[in-house]
């Protein structure tokens, strides 16, 4: 018996060989010599071994004495292991359980075990091919578990996308122009700064989209998002030529590429490319990819989707387009600014007429006319290379535009609404109208000046001194010292540049709704503050009409009440005196109620407004314009002074006084926004839910009854008719008060009719200067209503009502020089009357000779 030793000496031989490792502990088994390979048994006890038998070449039979089974654990049953280490052994299956046969060892002995995976194979020696072989396996082995690794790897990035992708499409809405829509559906107006196509794909000619995929996606509608004939297509060709000549990018890819917004070319932004694409392809249909590709992909100039670049390229609508324009459109997405026509038509040509070739080639669309392409070239020549979308930006009403911006600033908060975009405004304006007002304002002051109608005049309160107008002469000779001396407030008269400015706002009266807004002379970076609704200047003998209907709502005065006409002292505070006086200076004695108003007589309506008493002048003045508490205590003042309109009031506020009169006496909260929706067509805003400019007014009020509203028509047709609307070209029925403030600092024209009501102030912002002595709301104002209204009837755009007869109102026939009713030798006059505050009696004087007021009515009317 041996003793324990990894070796064993051959007896053939005489050599040494290793036993293979881990020496068994007992059993016979047959080694091969790995020099001379013959075959020996050995018997282990103990992990020792001794040479039971010696097998000669020739195989002989053994007795049955000395059999034993090859590669098979002996059948006497081993003792319990003693120690962790024999559990371990116990437990696992050793290699010596089959026949081993050890190979020749190299020449250079070394004692480093053998791979265990290693299989010696008896009596047989290996091919030197099987190495070979078994690389070959490895490396298919490796490279099929990387490739069910990596597939297994991109389809759960295919399921996690998946889930992405309506996230994904919502980001598509971002930077969408929001449109603002006038009440029949027309676009007014839109907010952006970055310009997407919206359109459905039913919108596009299907000549369109059949050019575009022959382009870009032949088999688009066959492939699952890649197309792989495409690939190595393009992979062969690219490698033929060594440079990039050809993509092989589907429409879903380019669409997974806009969505992610990743240009660099990396294997990372491809990976996600792909994962994306096989996401949308399970998430929306072809129709639904092919929709939101043409909306989205860039064409150049700042125009994303092919809807904005028709509107840029051909200024057309997609049904439209011709063949050819088709062509030219799709021949962008490759490359917008490389095959750009406006920048490198040479470039864009030489794209065209490759496509041309390839319809040719594949037999589609043989009519297409070359020298179509050469006039667009020509007509394309004469544009800017650098004109983008924004210098088209569509906006009719610039001033309407400001006003929904800071409405849906207020309904999103911190959110950036060009990036949300995708908003539709929905709105009450009537696009025919709106649009005429911006031009005809700017020609209308501009001819207005020109004709020294206005004047800019700086408004002093004192007469300079002989030595101060001196010194301020001498000092606008020196500029530096003008600026580094001289007080700017006194100074600026004729160095101020700021322009006469106007405000224009139209109402419907029987909803409230504003049909048409200007802000100001002309919109520009410079001058975007709204005056249509965010100025309050005084409104001179305008609110005439507002404190005429409330004496007359409280029956302290009838239509044909007398009042004298003559100059008028009031004691104010501090032992002052006060006397209101009419424009001119003339007073002409006794007067009816309606000539007061006519001819806007301030010691009048001082005598109105003292009649009707200030807790009366409140009470109506609250109902009209301050129903808030907090808002009547910021801008009400309860003076006489009140009567000649010395209180600040908006134009959208006056003219939205002013359709209480033709609407029955009530007045409707004015709003210009109907509805607003985001970009997925949820409603964010809806009218009457809220007070859109912040008048602080409820939805409805009743400020004066129904036939108080019918006599004050009656007395302010004559008012609207002596106006001077006639010089702006009107001639048709209306009612209306003009009015101007001292210094001719303000004038106005407030007109209604049962279809419109319409305030226009003109003046200057800036208090300190004047419009000069014919700066007069009869002469400067009325006539801009006149023309506006005019165009708007020539054009039928606001469908005309005509005033209907009074309902509630009682007509009397009363004596022109009492007010009385008249009697049988009294001048008798036509007046409506509340039907319970009738005519005070019969006038019983006789009245030899006709009087001549009514000759002389219309004589010093302004």
């Amino acid at each position: 018996m041996s003793a324990l030793s990894p070796k064993y000496l051959c007896p053939h031989c005489q050599k040494a060989s290793r036993l293979p490792e881990p020496i068994p502990k007992e059993g016979k088994f047959q080694l091969t010599c790995a020099h001379c390979k013959e075959k020996v048994i050995l018997n282990f006890i103990d992990y020792r071994f001794e040479i039971l038998q010696v097998v000669p070449k020739e195989p002989e039979v053994l007795d049955e004495s000395q059999s034993f089974q090859t590669f098979k654990i002996p059948t006497t049953p081993l003792p319990k292991p003693s120690s962790i280490k024999d559990q371990t052994q116990s437990k696992s299956k050793p290699i010596w359980e089959r026949k081993v046969v050890f190979e020749r060892e190299p020449e250079e002995r070394r004692f480093k075990p053998k791979p265990l995976k290693q299989r010696l194979v008896s009596g047989s020696r290996k091919s030197p091919s099987f190495s070979y072989w078994k690389l070959l396996f490895t490396v298919t082995s490796v490279c099929l578990f990387l490739f069910i690794l990596g597939f297994s790897y991109f389809v759960a990035g295919v399921l996690a996308t998946k889930k992405e992708v309506p996230l994904y499409l919502e980001s598509l809405s971002k930077n969408i122009p929001t449109k603002i829509l006038d009440r029949n559906g027309q676009m007014v107006s839109e907010i952006f700064q970055k310009r997407t196509s919206t359109l459905r794909l039913q919108d596009y000619p299907e000549d369109m989209i059949s050019i575009l995929l022959n382009i870009e996606d032949q088999k688009f509608f066959f492939h699952g998002g890649i197309d792989y004939s495409a690939i190595l297509r393009a992979f062969f060709k690219n490698i033929i030529n060594l440079s990039y000549k050809q993509g092989a990018s589907t429409i879903t890819q380019q669409l997974a590429r806009i969505i992610l917004d990743d240009r660099r070319k990396s294997l990372n932004r491809k990976w996600r490319e792909a994962q994306l694409a096989f996401a949308l392809e399970s998430v929306l249909t072809k129709e639904q990819i092919l929709e939101t590709y043409m909306n989205h992909v860039y064409l150049g100039h700042g125009a994303f989707g092919f809807g904005e670049g028709i509107k840029f390229y051909f200024q057309k609508n997609p049904m439209e387009l011709s063949k050819e324009e088709m062509v030219l459109l799709a021949s962008l997405p490759s490359a917008p600014n490389k095959y750009s026509p406006l920048k490198n038509p040479e470039d864009s040509y030489t794209r065209v007429r490759a496509i041309l070739q390839m319809f040719r080639n594949r037999g589609i669309y043989p009519n297409l006319d070359r020298e179509k392409f050469v006039s667009f070239y020509h007509n394309l020549s004469t544009r800017s290379p650098n004109e983008t979308v924004f210098g088209s930006r569509q906006d009719m009403a610039p001033y309407v535009t400001e006003h929904v911006r800071g409405i849906l600033s207020s309904l999103e908060g911190d959110k950036n609404i060009y990036e949300s975009g995708g908003y539709t405004v929905e709105t009450t304006l009537d696009r025919g109208a709106q649009e005429l007002i911006g031009p005809i304002v700017r020609e209308y002051l501009a001819k207005t000046r020109k004709s020294g109608k206005i004047q800019k005049k700086r408004i002093r309160l004192k007469p300079e001194s002989p030595l101060d107008l001196a010194f301020r002469q001498k000092m606008e000779e020196v500029s530096i010292l003008n600026e580094l001396v001289w007080n700017t407030d006194s100074l600026d008269s004729e160095k101020d540049t700021s322009v006469v400015q106007a405000a224009i706002v139209g109402i419907q009266p029987n909803t409230g709704q504003v049909l048409f807004i200007h802000g100001g002379e002309e919109f520009n970076s410079q001058n975007q503050f709204n005056r249509a609704t965010q100025m309050r200047r005084q409104t001179g003998s305008s609110i005439k009409a507002v404190l005429y209907a409330s004496a007359i709502d409280a029956g302290v005065i009838q239509s044909g009440t007398r009042i004298l006409d003559a100059p008028l002292y009031y004691r104010g505070g501090g032992g002052k005196e006060w006397a209101p006086e009419n424009l001119g200076g003339n007073f002409d004695g006794e007067i009816s109620l309606r000539t007061a108003l006519v001819k806007s007589k301030n010691t009048a309506a001082v005598q109105v407004a003292e009649r009707l008493g200030s807790a009366g002048i409140e009470r109506y003045f609250t109902k009209y314009f301050f129903p808030n508490d907090n808002e009547k205590k910021a801008r009400y003042r309860g003076d006489l002074s009140l009567a000649l309109g010395t209180l600040e009031i908006s134009p959208l506020e006056m003219a939205s006084a002013f359709t209480g009169f033709v609407n029955q006496g009530t007045v409707k909260r004015p709003y210009l926004i109907q509805r607003i929706k985001n970009a997925k067509g949820v409603v964010l805003y809806e009218a009457g839910g809220s007070d859109e400019f912040k008048l602080k007014l409820p939805p409805e009020r009743q400020v004066i009854r129904p036939d108080t509203a019918e006599v004050m028509i009656s007395l302010l047709r004559d008012s609207g008719k002596a106006s001077g609307v006639r010089n702006g070209g009107y001639a048709g029925d209306l009612i209306g008060k003009t009015g101007t403030t001292n210094d001719y600092k303000d004038a106005w024209f407030v007109g209604a009719r049962p279809d419109l009501a319409l305030a226009v102030w003109i003046g200057y912002d800036n208090p300190k200067f004047g419009m000069g002595p014919s700066g007069l709301g009869g002469a400067v104002a009325a006539p801009l209503w006149g023309e506006i209204v005019s165009s708007i009837d020539k054009k039928n755009i606001i469908p005309k009502i005509q005033f209907s007869q009074p309902v509630y109102a009682k007509p009397y026939k009363i004596c022109a020089l009492t007010g009385k009713q008249a009697g049988p030798n009294c001048p008798a006059a036509n007046e409506f009357y509340l039907s319970d505050y009738p005519p005070e009696g019969i006038c019983t004087e006789d009245h030899k000779a006709t009087h001549t007021e009514n000759k002389d009515l219309m004589k010093g009317l302004y």
